[in-house]
């Protein structure tokens, strides 16, 4: 049994009207809608890749340079001391100052004049989403009770595929009606207005303690937060296996749209629907019932939400396998939706797993954690990985070199699925460790 489920979740603590299932549920939709365009901003850049490979006369290892490396890089460097800021202080307004910057910068890279430019803004984009999702994270688990909040995270973590599939969908209609850099300007606009409608309608949260009381206490200093996080051997492995797993998932989903436009041979304006509509939906509603049976089946073993998370880890080889060899297009998608599956369905869970093995004033520093992990080596060599495996092949096997680099790069799912189960061996353990932390 979950060590947090038991505790009395206290709804009507503080008594602040802010705690109603209405605004709960407002906030985390706001929170979903940031992340979303966020994650548009991300997997646009992959439908134009090859408009700025021609444009920018690049190789396919300054392409994946430029969709990893650039965006994680400045990541790295903001991420840590955002998610300090976010245990310390008003999370709303920092997730404001966050998406603003990321949109500004946005706009910029349509305005760019060479591949320097280029790259140099990418840095500012991965410096503005540093602080959000840290931020949001925190404020969902404010929010919702451990027996809730693998399913308020997998409604959250929706983003990932939906923002994927407009990015690639809508993005692919715009670059050829507007071109890549009208496209851009176009994509950072929709943040200022959801920086308006946060500010006007969304409070800080309360701060609640693993009882569901007003937290009071103070952050402890990122030696002490650092210190309680390496005790936590699951928190550990589980920390191992999601950033294993976001490298593969990145080494393949970022190639997509070159993949099937190069080898299959799809209609670059079509092609972004055809994946979208072959992938997304079924993950999403893959990330909703994983979420829900998470939290059901932990009632009987907190176990459940990283075991769900190994199966999905090993069945990413396999479905990448059958998607890059099949000779149907068809089938290919057919098996790319099933990759998805597998690759992003488990981030509920897994990422409720994690806050629940922290005290509140350690969640945000710990999701910033996460997410520099995630994002410097999943989103920043994921993509570099598969790009730097496609031109070595490239000379052998020709355009279909990009499907080795892909395939290569989900034999670390593997890896991630063996930290998932090891990180089952300590998980009730150290739940109890931090329902006894005061």
């Amino acid at each position: 049994m979950d060590a947090l489920t038991g505790v009395r979740f206290a709804d009507a603590a503080v008594g602040n009207v802010a705690r109603g299932r209405t605004w709960r549920y407002w906030t985390l939709a706001l929170l979903f809608l940031m992340a979303t365009f966020s994650m548009v901003d991300k997997m646009l850049i992959t439908v134009l890749l090859d408009p700025i490979k021609r444009d920018f006369h690049l190789t396919d290892t300054q392409l994946g340079l430029l969709t990893g490396i650039s965006f994680s890089l400045f990541f790295a460097v903001a991420g840590i001391p955002l998610g300090i800021a976010a245990d310390r202080g008003n999370r709303r307004n920092l997730i404001a100052i966050c998406i603003t910057t990321w949109s500004l910068a946005t706009v910029a890279c349509g305005l760019t004049t060479g591949f320097l430019q280029l790259l140099g803004l990418r840095f500012v984009v991965g410096a503005g989403e540093s602080g959000a999702t840290p931020s949001a994270v925190s404020m969902i688990s404010d929010l919702f009770r451990a027996g809730e909040r693998a399913r308020a995270l997998a409604i959250y973590y929706l983003f990932t595929p939906i923002g994927s599939g407009i990015g690639l969908s809508v993005g692919a209609i715009l670059v050829q009606a507007i071109g890549w850099r009208n496209t851009l300007i176009a994509a950072g606009a929709p943040g200022l207005v959801i920086v308006l409608v946060l500010l006007l309608t969304v409070r800080e949260p309360p701060r609640l303690s693993i009882g569901g009381e007003a937290d009071k206490s103070h952050a402890p200093p990122l030696r002490d937060t650092l210190g309680f996080i390496i005790r936590q051997r699951s928190l550990l492995h589980l920390g191992t296996a999601i950033t294993l797993v976001t490298i593969a998932v990145n080494g393949f989903g970022m190639w997509m749209f070159p993949f099937f436009t190069r080898v299959d041979h799809l209609a670059p304006a079509s092609a972004g629907w055809e994946i979208s509509l072959a992938t997304y939906p079924a993950s999403s509603a893959g990330m909703i019932l994983v979420g829900f049976l998470s939290d059901r089946l932990a009632r009987r073993d907190e176990r459940w939400r990283v075991w769900i998370p190994a199966v999905m880890a090993f069945a990413c080889l396999p479905a990448a396998i059958a998607a890059v060899t099949s000779p149907d297009p068809a089938v290919a998608l057919a098996f790319t939706g099933l990759w998805m599956v597998a690759g992003i369905s488990w981030f509920g869970a897994s990422y409720a797993a994690c806050q629940s093995l922290v005290p509140p004033r350690m969640r945000a520093t710990l999701s910033a954690i996460l997410l520099l992990l995630t994002t410097l080596l999943g989103f920043g060599f994921g993509p570099l990985i598969t790009g730097r495996i496609s031109d070595l092949m490239a000379p052998s096997v020709g355009l279909r070199s990009v499907a080795y680099g892909m395939v290569g790069a989900n034999l670390l799912a593997v890896w991630g699925g063996v930290h998932f189960l090891l990180a089952a061996r300590r998980l009730r353990q150290d739940l109890a460790t931090v329902a006894g932390h005061r």
